[in-house]
């Protein structure tokens, strides 16, 4: 699907916009349809049935209600790039995020904060709340695990994101 902008010249909601609120409602479980808003009648002729408009259907439960409010709820305050290895290990491999597998780094945020997972091409897979502030990450960007402590110079988390408090996206 070719998404356009998040507006044009006939209203503040563009396609991009529509789409990601069907895909908020639906994996809310809730059927979504994008139609003509003009006319009153075409709203009782969907709830009649009739194949109207473009039709997202509800997708089944998939996240539990922390989860979405992780994915849907909060406003990201930074984004993290990732290696592929890291976005193979989060997307299916439901690992929890290292600093290991971080290649870039971008916002200021502090520890606990929403932020976006992208994948080298900049595209979102996934979002999470952060054991580290954006300050504590620069310092920490791409090293192993057992090397943090030292860095830092105190003892804290061994994963950038936990897997409780990481959503896959895409």
């Amino acid at each position: 699907v070719k998404k356009g902008s998040a507006g044009s010249q006939w209203g503040t909601g563009g396609m991009v916009t529509k789409i990601e609120a069907a895909r908020i409602a639906t994996s809310a479980g809730v059927r979504t349809v994008i139609t003509e808003g003009r006319y009153p009648e075409t709203i009782e002729k969907i709830l009649q049935g009739e194949p109207l408009g473009t039709q997202f259907e509800p997708q089944p439960q998939t996240h539990n209600a922390r989860k979405h409010w992780i994915a849907y709820s909060l406003v990201p305050t930074g984004k993290l790039y990732l290696d592929p290895g890291a976005v193979t290990a989060i997307c299916q491999g439901g690992k929890s995020l290292l600093a290991a597998g971080i290649t870039k780094i971008e916002g200021d945020f502090d520890s606990s904060e929403a932020v976006q997972l992208c994948d080298n091409h900049g595209s979102e897979v996934a979002r999470g709340l952060v054991n580290y502030s954006s300050t504590e990450l620069q310092k920490i960007l791409g090293c192993q695990s057992e090397e943090i402590p030292t860095i830092l110079g105190y003892e804290a988390a061994e994963e950038v994101i936990h897997r409780d408090d990481l959503v896959v996206i895409s």
